[in-house]
């Protein structure tokens, strides 16, 4: 009689928690995963952090300016110092006018990664290159997401699946470039991902501190860049599936953020409905820059598009175990919900970047966010596999093999990457993998080969060789400024540049970079009828490419007349946005 209570009094306690929307026993072990971290953990983390901060942060010389970072460092050296006027006490600053002096420039994108590398550079310029000193908060950002991707897995796949998940994402050769950039991209992975594990957390733990925790970093989404919006469609199904019983924490992290987005960013203090306005207006309006994608030239790259450009950009191995991984997130014992957080978060990253009107270009770059994601579903069948082959050794007692069976498998499936963008190094922005043929093969196929300027650094030491007061028209006009920075130090000043295509029969060089949505008429003419005096390569496929007089002029030769006045191509137009020349 009373087991039959006892089992009466269970059930009814089961039936509670449905209705309150609570996990079950079941759910809730799966939940904290197949061991809780321990110290062990955090020194791995810590391990994973170090190594890829200071891989990072040594190799940021080799990458040069992109088009976007001259914006971002100029913003950032401003809002550094009024920043500094505030901690010391001038209370001038929180003038209207003066906040509006120093925070105008660029605000059309928010301010976190600005800020970060003009504190960065005001506090390490002095000990480290410029562009080392700057680019430390990218680094900084990076390797804060690979060790959170390992913390995070670990209450779900285990230390095995954690780890290559995380030496996925550091090896993923674009995100790792996209690592050196002043730019919002790197920043938004980070804290987009961060955000969705620590409400994870909070919720787990029904924990107001974890749930402050999450607020914040949603703040610093909303800090790093507009993909933020997106985390509520990604937090409150989740949050009310599985813990709606908790709402009020999912709420209040939804509301610190805001909340502290508004607080660090001074422009919205200034007439802050007029400034929301404008901010949000921009990004809705965001011009659609072109964009080359299976040999045509697009303004909106078709649905599709970042579903295979994240596809021929992961390397197929690591690919393979990511699809792997999606059946996992529904094991036969119920969905877990840290593994349907996974998902999710994969599909909330990567759908509003296929819908209609959305502005798909500068390959992965834009959904940056989903590869977190992608790379802990890897971690998942990694897992799967390494229980497998445990399991198969369990006879013969081996653990040793199966250990050394485990790390074999995630050598085989990370060397082909690492290998890779050692070789591409450091342009593997033009990194495609080999269901394409590599990088060669995807510009045959008609991808983009590479983008955002960072090459034209390396044309530097052939540019010398030129001779004094050379013209060379740069395709497209807008990027000249890079060179001009170039001009500050290395490049010799007596080189003139211009955008002026209608110069090219009398310049001595034409000269642009293997971006093909920025082609002009006659950069397709040079490509595939004449021979560059410099190129440099990228695993095959040239990513600048410079042509001498005698050959613009056999192209201009080949030109119908209507191709004379050509077309400006998305950088020359993007160039011409009011006070924001970046994408």
């Amino acid at each position: 009689m009373s087991g039959r209570r006892g089992e009466s009094h269970c059930y009814a306690v089961l039936k509670a928690k449905r209705r309150r929307g609570e996990p079950q026993a079941g759910q809730a072990s799966e939940a904290r995963g197949q061991h809780s971290i321990n110290r062990k953990d955090w020194t791995v983390a810590g391990a994973l952090f170090l190594a890829i901060f200071l891989v990072t942060l040594f190799t940021a010389e080799a990458y040069g300016p992109t088009y976007d970072e001259p914006f971002y460092v100029s913003a950032g050296g401003f809002y550094a110092k009024w920043w500094g006027r505030v901690f010391t006490g001038d209370t001038s600053a929180l003038h209207a006018n003066q906040i509006t002096e120093a925070w105008h420039l660029n605000h059309e994108h928010p301010p976190l990664q600005k800020v970060a590398s003009g504190v960065s550079q005001a506090v390490f310029g002095g000990l480290m290159p410029g562009l080392t000193a700057m680019r430390l908060p990218s680094a900084l950002w990076f390797a804060l997401a690979v060790a959170g991707l390992y913390l995070f897995l670990v209450g779900v796949w285990g230390r095995a699946g954690a780890v290559f998940s995380a030496l996925a994402l550091a090896t993923l050769p674009r995100v790792f470039a996209h690592a050196h950039f002043i730019a919002l991209d790197i920043a938004i992975m980070t804290w987009f991902f961060l955000t969705a594990a620590l409400m994870a957390v909070a919720l787990e733990r029904d924990s107001w501190k974890w749930t402050v925790a999450a607020g914040i970093a949603f703040g610093l989404a909303l800090d790093a860049k507009v993909n933020a919006f997106f985390l509520p469609f990604l937090l409150v199904p989740w949050g009310l599936i599985w813990y709606r019983a908790r709402w009020s924490k999912l709420v209040a992290a939804l509301l610190i953020g805001p909340a502290f987005f508004f607080l660090s960013w001074p422009w919205m203090w200034v007439t802050p409905a007029a400034h929301l306005h404008d901010y949000l207006a921009f990004h809705f309006r965001h011009a659609a820059y072109n964009v080359w994608y299976l040999g045509k030239l697009y303004q909106y790259a078709p649905w599709h598009y970042p579903f295979v450009m994240t596809a021929v950009t992961t390397p197929a191995l690591v690919l393979l175990f990511a699809l792997g991984g999606i059946p996992l997130t529904w094991p036969r014992r119920g969905v877990d919900p840290r593994r349907a957080l996974l998902l999710l978060g994969l599909a909330v990253a990567l759908i509003p970047n296929a819908l209609p009107n959305t502005p798909k270009y500068n390959g992965v770059r834009l959904f940056l966010p989903a590869f977190p994601f992608l790379m802990a579903l890897a971690g998942g069948s990694f897992a799967w596999l390494a229980d497998h082959i445990r399991k198969a050794l369990a006879a013969s007692r081996n653990t040793r093999l199966a250990a050394l069976a485990t790390v074999a498998i995630g050598v085989v499936a990370l060397a082909p990457p690492v290998a890779k963008s050692a070789a591409l190094h450091p342009y593997q922005l033009a990194y495609y993998n080999e269901l394409v043929g590599g990088t060669k093969g995807a510009t045959a196929r008609g991808f983009e080969t590479i983008y955002w300027g960072q090459v034209f650094q390396d044309g530097v030491g052939f540019l010398n060789t030129r001779p004094k007061n050379a013209t060379v028209v740069v395709i497209p006009g807008g990027v000249i400024y890079l060179l001009e920075f170039q001009q500050r130090g290395a490049l010799r000043r007596a080189l003139r540049f211009t955008g002026d295509e209608g110069e090219a029969a009398r310049a001595d060089l034409v000269l642009f970079q293997g971006m093909q949505s920025d082609y002009t008429e006659l950069c397709w003419a040079l490509v595939r009828n004449e021979r560059p005096v410099y190129t440099i390569t990228a695993d095959g496929a040239p990513v600048l490419l410079a042509f001498d007089h005698a050959a613009v002029v056999r192209a201009l030769e080949r030109l119908p007349r209507t191709a004379a006045a050509p077309q400006p191509s998305s950088a020359q137009s993007a160039s011409s946005e009011t006070n924001n020349p970046t994408r």
